[in-house]
This record gives C-alpha cells, structure tokens and sequence, in this order.
C-alpha cells in the first residue's frame, strides 16, 4: 500500500510540475466589473476612487484637517487583471493586479508593497 500511495503522489507531482498546477492560468478582469465609484477608508483617512469606462478616472483622498485634499484627474489601462494608474503631472504610473468580489462589492488591489481594498459605492 505504502508503494501505490507513494507511486501516486509522484504521479500527481510530476503532472503538477509539468502543467504548473494551474498557475499559469491568466485571469482577465472585465472593465465593467471595476467601473463605478469605490472607496477606501483606513486611519481617519479616505479615498474614494471613480473609474470610468472610457478609460480615465478620478481619485480623492482626504488624510484629515492637517493636509490638504488631493484629486487627480487621469487615465487607466487593463491587461488581464492588472490595473495601471496614470499620473501624468508626475510623469509616473502605478500596476497593481486586481481582484474583484464575486458579488462585485469588493475589490482588491495590490502590488507587492501595497494592498487598498475598496468597497463599490453605493
């Protein structure tokens, strides 16, 4: 028994090794699912996020009576479920790869170094 089991698991590992065990599956986000108004409350601190289906956006964020609000007026682009951000007053651009609820309620952002989750606005 210990044989077959062993002789099994080295099966199913070879196969997983060879076919990457679905991780190279790609996972594409449909621009509608992320269209709408989303925000981000975190500290005393607020971001509300509005992506537009013709591919630019609008973002708020208030941190609180000591700093000014700041809005940024751009565009985005999507590749599969990554999200890219533009700023173009500062010549810069942020990726994150994005995950949308099932219920299309929540969606997560993340790069790495930062993760933002954001509730659709009702």
């Amino acid at each position: 028994m210990n044989f077959k089991w062993n002789a099994m698991t080295a099966a199913v590992l070879s196969l997983c090794l060879l076919t990457g065990c679905g991780g190279g599956e790609t996972v594409s986000i449909d621009p509608a699912d992320i269209a709408g108004t989303w925000v981000n409350k975190a500290d005393g601190a607020s971001e509300t996020l509005t992506i537009r289906s013709d591919g630019t956006y609008h973002k708020t964020v208030d941190v609180g009576s000591s700093y000014p609000k700041t809005e940024v007026d751009d565009s985005w682009s999507l590749e599969g479920a990554d999200v890219t951000i533009y700023i173009s007053e500062y010549n810069t651009a942020f990726t994150y790869t994005v995950a949308v609820s099932e219920d299309k309620n929540t969606m997560v952002w993340d790069n790495g170094d930062n993760r933002i989750v954001y509730t659709k606005k009702k």
